[in-house]
């Protein structure tokens, strides 16, 4: 079989482990509209399908979103990295629907992850037939596959291509040469525009620590640390927006206020690498804290370190063990304080999942040793193994009592109990396999079981089921818009015209959002925020809330000055005792330019509305406050439409809104959103994305005239 594979030419490999994997999720491919993975949390799902759906139709529709007003009041929307709006592969959200791209994209990064993952163990034993099992078998291991349940889509993308760096600094070790430095800084860009900004990191601190162990040469170390310079100079469009928008975040804001981690591993959560059950006990977050990538591939990884010790199972092992440290709190915490930006990220255990990839090769070697008819399998191993699975069968219950945590809900402890025996079976036969593994019978069964085992056991936590989506895009220019009520939801990533997701699960919020909703409860904040209607987001029936709702741009001649947080919010909260029209009165933090006495009239009309600006002409009799309900940020300016060189201060308004002032008077104006960040990193990215490309045009022709030169000779 080694001989076989060894002659098939690249290509077709990939094409087999494209066709296994399709195979296996047939059901996906053959489902109706509107289909799509199981997951854990509906919300995960809603949110990726609105904010992939949201971009590329906005875009579609000739509108660049930079901002949208649709999610927390107004919120940066491209800064956000999970956007993915300049990951290459994402064009398909242009040509298919919404339901179809989801889908692809999640097999997609599968057929890559199992061919990185082919690419690079391939190159470590040089053996193709054990490369294909590997790649199979590891786009299932729990702490990947298990995120595609959980509706992570951010985290397949990024990861899926962690693989393929680790093959081409092999290559470029072996080798001793820097051509690699191209295809790796694009690997890096790519997960750099795919969205999830951890894993990134995550990857380049495993990246270093695999060359210091495994490519000690300066070609290695040029190529990852130059690689990781011009990947910074080519998304710096994403990059430069991203940082811009941290630092005004909730994520800042919670990573400076805990200064700790939030999910980090237990000792227990061992017991995941054996028995899949197991993934029920850990925590809710059980696609980062299971480490299973089949019971029986876990016992290969032990043969690989019982009977094949050298410097290289050595090496990955000294590096699991190291990165598996490092998700634990004790040891997460020290490593802040001198690993580079190690606090900014908040979950150590994501490791988990860079850890089951580096236990690829072990598992390599193990089926390697297997399917080696000269090599004997040690008889004490043998005996253990059999030791092992006779325990956990004769002592499952009481196993079973001591591990499983007192709060749990003790009625599917029997089913539970039940399910241990089949791995204790499993554990013994396959022992007995294991001693007459020179026979071929053995050897296949083995193979099979290995195979089989972590699909058949994922497969079962990731069904597809039925689920409609009812977004639609909405391309907004309306006469009335202004006279629009505000509709609101809580949790839903609803990102209709008529309804805006006020509190939502994740933390891609203004700074200043989360702490003005964070002092409300409930149906207050809605009445903080002026909202009219609230959605119910199951029934979706709509329910009348507020009548003293504000408008989305409102012209305002009386104005308070105060800049402590609490007294803002204490007078915001107190709209019920009526001593304040918050209607008619604005809370400033410094004094306006143009300071209203009067009250005046007014009259105006909004000419022009995308996520980016809004452009109105008004016409007033007195100085005013022109107060916009949309949340207050650094990149917003205000400027004449007639003379763009006139602009207008804008000031932080009840605490999260932004406003102007005006003098008496006509004016055209207009609010844009348009960052320096943004401007600064589309410029810088595009003329690095030139020099690129004619670095790598050049390498090129410089390699193919040196090659036919050589041929000439």
């Amino acid at each position: 079989m080694k001989k076989i594979f060894n002659k098939i030419n690249i290509f077709y490999i990939f094409l087999f482990i494209t066709f296994v994997i399709s195979l296996i999720h047939i059901d996906i491919i053959l489902a109706g509209a509107n289909r799509f993975f199981q997951f854990c949390d509906k919300m995960d799902l809603l949110y990726f399908i609105n904010i992939r759906q949201y971009a590329f139709n906005t875009i579609g529709a000739g509108i660049f979103p930079l901002w949208t007003t649709r999610i927390f009041c107004g919120t940066p929307f491209l800064a956000n990295p999970e956007t993915a709006i300049f990951y290459l592969p994402n064009i398909i959200f242009f040509f298919l629907p919404i339901y179809k791209a989801i889908n692809f994209s999640f097999l997609l990064h599968f057929f890559i992850f199992g061919f990185s993952i082919f690419l690079w163990i391939n190159n470590q034993i040089k053996n193709r037939f054990i490369a294909v099992i590997v790649a199979i078998i590891s786009v299932f291991n729990s702490n990947y596959y298990l995120h595609f349940y959980a509706a992570h889509l951010s985290n397949i993308i990024t990861v899926s291509w962690f693989p393929l760096l680790l093959y081409f600094y092999d290559k470029t070790f072996e080798k001793k040469e820097y051509i690699n430095i191209f295809p790796v800084s694009f690997i890096i860009s790519l997960q750099i525009f795919a969205g999830h900004f951890q894993y990134v990191y995550y990857s380049a601190l495993v990246s270093l620590i695999y060359v210091l162990l495994f490519c000690r040469n300066k070609h290695a170390f040029i190529t990852l640390f130059s690689s990781y310079c011009i990947a910074f100079f080519l998304t710096a469009i994403q990059l430069f927006s991203s940082y811009d928008f941290y630092l005004e975040g909730a994520r800042r804001a919670n990573i400076f206020d805990t200064g700790n981690v939030s999910v980090v591993s237990r000792f227990k959560y061992l017991l995941t690498l054996i028995f899949h059950q197991r993934i029920l006990f850990t925590s809710v977050m059980y696609w980062e804290t299971s480490n299973y990538i089949g019971t029986l591939n876990i016992f290969v990884v032990l043969i690989a370190l019982f009977h094949i010790w050298n410097k290289k199972t050595l090496k990955f092992l000294i590096l699991i063990l190291l990165l598996y440290s490092l998700t634990f709190e004790t040891p997460s915490n020290l490593a802040e304080k001198i690993i580079p930006c190690f606090s900014w990220f908040r979950s150590p255990v994501k490791l988990i999942l860079f850890i089951n990839i580096l236990l690829m090769p072990l598992l390599a070697y193990g089926i390697k040793f297997i399917l080696n008819k000269k090599l004997k399998v040690n008889i004490l191993f043998i005996i253990l193994l059999l030791l092992f699975s006779s325990f956990v069968f004769l002592y499952r219950e009481s196993l079973l009592y001591l591990i499983i945590p007192s709060n749990f809900d003790r009625k599917d402890l029997e089913n539970i109990i039940f399910s241990f025996k089949i791995p204790a079976i499993i554990f013994f036969i396959f022992s007995i396999l294991l001693y007459f593994k020179k026979q071929l019978i053995p050897k296949i069964i083995i193979i099979i079981l290995l195979i089989i085992e972590p699909i058949i056991v994922m497969k079962l936590y990731s069904r597809p089921f039925f689920f409609k989506n009812d977004y639609k895009y909405e391309y907004i220019l309306k006469e009335d818009f202004n006279e629009q009520p505000r509709f609101a939801s809580y949790n839903r990533y609803n990102l209709t015209y008529n309804a805006e997701n006020i509190v939502g699960r994740a933390q891609d919020k203004l700074k200043n959002y989360l702490v003005f909703i964070g002092k409300a409860k409930n149906i207050t904040i809605m009445e903080l925020l002026r909202c009219k209607y609230l959605v119910d987001e199951n029934s979706g029936s709509i329910k009348k809330l507020n009548n003293n709702t504000l408008n989305r741009i409102n012209f305002i001649y009386d104005y308070r000055i105060e800049t402590n947080r609490e007294k803002i919010h204490a007078l915001l909260y107190n709209n019920n005792n009526n001593k304040l029209k918050l209607s008619e009165t604005v809370f400033l933090e410094k004094e306006p330019k143009y300071k209203p006495y009067n009250k005046g009239e007014y009259d105006f009309k909004i000419m022009f509305f995308n996520e980016n600006k809004i452009d109105f002409e008004c016409n007033t009799t007195e100085p005013v406050i022109i107060l916009y309900t949309d949340n207050y940020a650094r990149g917003w300016k205000a400027y004449n439409i007639e003379n763009p060189k006139e602009e207008y201060e804008i000031l932080c308004a009840d605490y999260i809104y932004k406003a102007i002032s005006v003098d008496k008077g006509y004016h055209k104006i207009r609010f844009e959103y348009m960052p320096l960040s943004f401007v600064l990193g589309k410029w810088i990215s595009f003329v690095s994305w030139i020099i690129f490309i004619i670095f790598i045009f050049f390498c090129y022709t410089k390699n193919k005239f040196k090659r036919n030169k050589h041929l000439t000779k």
